[in-house]
């Protein structure tokens, strides 16, 4: 694939192929799939260097020629490298080490999302050797920016506040939104404080602006983009005790929408009964083609739901064919409106009646079609030989 390689100007002497116009030639090289880079840079010195600079990704994204890969973090990313999947050629290349502080570790319930071409890491909870006690949790503010194509981490401006287990959003003038969250940590299944500040990054201006806060504290949500709405679902508030012993969190039913262009909240009523279920399960927001309405779907268990804005309700979409791969650890994203569920598990070659292989692990993606209605699985072999462990994990999907 494309990721980890030097740029270098091209000389306007240069020709980048023979026999035609330089301006020509970028347009043919911003056709050819970023999973024939590899080869192709080898070409020559002028075509390594034209196939690497932002000229060309731009001529991409101007020509409809951008490709969609998933981006997935097992672990803290600064311990675990990351691994970016190509769905066209079903391949994996690795993310290097975000940069780490020596006294910060086991980061968890943070956000990753994708702007114009770069991955963002943001927030989360961790623990911190000068802080105490040393095993409680502490929430984290920082805010790391991967570009795929120059292979570098770089630090951006921390938020105003630090937080874990946040909803998310990406706006349409490519701003990020973020509200809620706490510090609680994948370690433990209660406790932490909660939240109810939102602010806005300009990922241009590398600057946080603070929002209206949501109407209550309200960490452990999920948060999408619906056109001009930002809406918050789900999640927790404060938490009660069972025998003045056991805290348990007291789920929220509703929601909140926030109209980005008058920065106000307004309410989302209660999305089931009573009783129906406990709290959101996995969400992924899927982009409309010609002005079609988004998707929203949820996954829970190995049942699909989607969500109906009209009557406020989650319909059974499908069923996972493979319930056995149907595990509470699952993720799920959109890629080419398609749905990508992602286990938390690998299957042996054994499995597949094959001969096993030492240290060899495949990992069965289960993709819906929510067009057609249907299913497929793709069968890989990630670099990366970790179990998925959810919450740990986070995803997203990113244009180039």
């Amino acid at each position: 694939m494309l990721l980890g390689t030097n740029c270098e100007a091209i000389p306007e002497k240069f020709t980048i192929i023979p026999g035609l116009p330089n301006d020509l030639a970028y347009l043919c090289l911003a056709c050819v799939p970023l999973s024939r880079y590899g080869r192709v840079k080898a070409v020559c010195k002028a075509w390594r260097a034209t196939l690497y600079t932002k000229f060309l990704f731009d001529l991409r994204k101007k020509w409809g020629k951008s490709e969609e890969f998933l981006c997935l973090f097992r672990d803290d990313p600064s311990v675990v490298q990351g691994e970016i999947f190509d769905p066209r050629s079903e391949s994996w290349s690795l993310i290097p080490p975000m940069p780490c502080d020596p006294h910060r570790y086991g980061l968890t319930n943070f956000v990753c999302v994708a702007v114009e071409g770069h991955l963002y890491v943001i927030g989360g909870s961790l623990f911190d050797t000068r802080s105490f006690p040393m095993h409680r949790p502490s929430s984290s503010g920082a805010v790391f920016r991967y570009d795929p194509v120059l292979s570098r981490w770089e630090r951006r401006s921390s938020m105003n506040h630090a937080r874990g287990s946040f909803a998310c959003g990406v706006c349409n003038d490519n701003t990020v939104v973020v509200a809620g969250g706490g510090s609680r940590h994948a370690q433990f299944s209660a406790g932490g404080n909660r939240l109810s500040s939102v602010e806005r990054y300009d990922v241009g201006k590398d600057r946080w602006f603070k929002e209206e806060d949501l109407p209550s504290v309200r960490a452990g949500c999920v948060g999408f983009v619906l056109h001009d709405e930002f809406w918050v679902m789900g999640g927790y508030g404060d938490s009660k005790t069972v025998g003045g012993v056991f805290p348990m969190d007291e789920y929220y039913r509703d929601g909140e929408i926030l109209c980005t262009g008058s920065g106000k909240w307004s309410e989302l009523p209660p999305m089931w009964e009573e009783g129906e279920r406990c709290h959101l399960g996995r969400v992924a927001a899927m982009e409309g083609k010609n002005g079609e309405p988004l998707g929203i779907f949820m996954l829970e268990g190995f049942k699909i739901y989607r969500y109906d804005i009209a009557s406020n309700r989650w319909q059974t979409e499908s069923c996972l064919p493979r319930k056995v791969l149907a595990e509470e650890v699952c993720g799920i994203v959109a890629l080419y409106q398609e749905l990508y569920v992602i286990p938390g598990s690998s299957l042996t070659d054994l499995e597949f009646g094959r001969r096993p292989r030492p240290k060899r692990a495949s990992l069965v993606l289960q993709v819906y079609n929510p067009k057609k209605r249907t299913w497929r699985q793709v069968l890989t072999k990630p670099p990366i030989r970790n179990h998925l462990s959810f919450p740990w994990a986070a995803m997203c999907s990113i244009r180039l």
